[in-house]
């Protein structure tokens, strides 16, 4: 929110797109966990299981997750942005990313979603990989994921381009999915979280990322290097992911149980569906926010609004769509209990 808010001197040199990286590596994670439980499940109890497995995850993950997604982007045509209401059949069938990859500039009110269909075209394709591997090649398709998306950025780079925004190519987030799901399978397969083997190589794997960055930040990349650059920092959200199920201590732990940060978690995922039209939809509402006057110390003012109503349009989300939609959906096998985590 504040990478898409804050005027670029008040953001710094300060990756704020970090969490969206978190946020891939984590969904690697979970969904994989969830996938390798049901897929555990389902082979005890013997029987042609794929389809029915397939299709049970996508009702539970689609219900949870489209219905806020909709309502989202109807609110984004209603507050004006221009590029859903000229192209809305890329958003709403979940290739919006592709279509972003080729435009100059990132589009007004709805630059997000590029994220939200990859994560889409995850969810669809991600339960065929699992499900219908080898078990003993499943390491090995992982891994592959994971080499491919730095092949993929240089390949994008080198003989595309065309292509503006390579980032948003399904094929360069491989690495945060497959990274997440290496972590999964590890547990899995008997890896204690907290793992300090991980935990050393997530310090390298993060120091390694800040160099790149810095480098790039001077306009100075390595070349080839800076390739692998979100390889390493996936590396190291996989550590963090693992330190985190270990459970932290101390004032980290007390305030990662605090009701407030609770709250906000909950919340997530209504406040990245609709913080990028908000200001949009207050344009109209509220156009005297834009008076000279509010800016400089005084857009706190103007921030402030926007964090206030994209709260209240969260907790909609979350009260009408979210919670309703996970009360419409039971519980299908006893192998899907990580199904309810994320």
């Amino acid at each position: 929110m504040w990478l898409h808010w804050a005027p670029p001197e008040w953001r710094g040199h300060f990756p704020f797109e970090i969490g969206l990286f978190f946020f891939l590596t984590l969904t690697g994670f979970l969904i994989t966990r969830i996938l390798l439980r049901e897929r555990a499940a389902c082979e005890i109890g013997g029987g042609k299981w794929r389809t029915r497995a397939y299709l049970n995850f996508q009702k539970r993950r689609m219900t949870r997750i489209l219905l806020p997604c909709y309502a989202a982007m109807l609110f984004a045509i209603l507050a004006g942005a221009p590029d859903i209401r000229q192209h809305w059949p890329a958003y709403f069938g979940h290739w919006s990313n592709f279509h972003m990859a080729f435009m100059e500039g990132w589009p007004s009110g709805t630059a997000h979603y590029w994220t939200l269909a990859i994560q889409v075209q995850f969810y669809l394709l991600w339960p065929l990989v699992v499900f219908l591997t080898p078990r003993k090649l499943l390491a090995a398709v992982f891994g592959l994921c994971v080499v491919l998306a730095p092949l993929s950025r240089m390949i994008l780079e080198k003989w595309f381009p065309g292509i503006h925004h390579s980032q948003a190519i399904t094929s360069t987030a491989l690495d945060y999915f497959g990274t997440g799901a290496l972590l999964a399978l590890a547990l899995e397969r008997g890896m204690q979280a907290g793992n300090a083997s991980l935990k050393r190589a997530a310090w390298l794997a993060f120091a390694g990322y800040a160099a790149l960055y810095i480098f790039n930040e001077l306009k100075q990349p390595l070349e080839g290097f800076r390739y692998i650059q979100q390889t390493l920092v996936s590396v190291a959200f996989a550590g963090l992911i693992s330190a985190t199920l270990a459970g932290f201590g101390g004032w980290l732990g007390k305030s990662l149980d605090h009701p407030a940060v609770q709250y906000v978690g909950r919340l997530s995922f209504g406040l990245y569906l609709f913080h990028t039209p908000v200001p949009l939809f207050l344009g109209y509402v509220l156009p005297w926010l834009w008076h000279p006057f509010f800016n400089g110390p005084w857009l706190l003012l103007r921030l402030a609004a926007f964090g206030l109503t994209s709260w209240a349009l969260a907790y909609l989300c979350w009260r009408y769509l979210e919670t309703q939609g996970r009360k419409r959906v039971p519980a299908v096998s006893a192998g899907s209990g990580g199904s309810g985590s994320d």
